[in-house]
């Protein structure tokens, strides 16, 4: 193989904790140079395939992760919708 990932970024939101994205490097072994900066394939999003990076023990807890993070997005919006609700029935 003559190119080779050597770097793999993850970022998160610094206010919120959840996944922004993600990025990774290539060296090439025949050039003996390293490659620009490829956005990953995660959460929907195209881009160098993750499972070239992470095993699939690896993926699959990531996956979970944005998974989890976006079924607590939803919770967060139906609270939200609720407290509303329930302020307004005070009035």
């Amino acid at each position: 193989m003559a190119q080779v990932p050597y770097e793999f970024l993850v970022r998160f939101d610094h206010l919120t904790g959840l996944l922004k994205g993600a990025h990774v490097k290539v060296y090439d072994n025949v050039t003996m140079k390293e490659g620009d900066a490829q956005s990953v394939e995660i959460g929907g999003a195209s881009g160098f395939p993750l499972s070239e990076i992470l095993t699939t023990i690896e993926t699959g807890a990531l996956l979970a992760m944005e998974q989890a993070q976006s079924e607590l997005a939803a919770e967060k919006t139906a609270h939200e919708a609720t407290r509303a609700e329930l302020a307004a029935l005070k009035v």
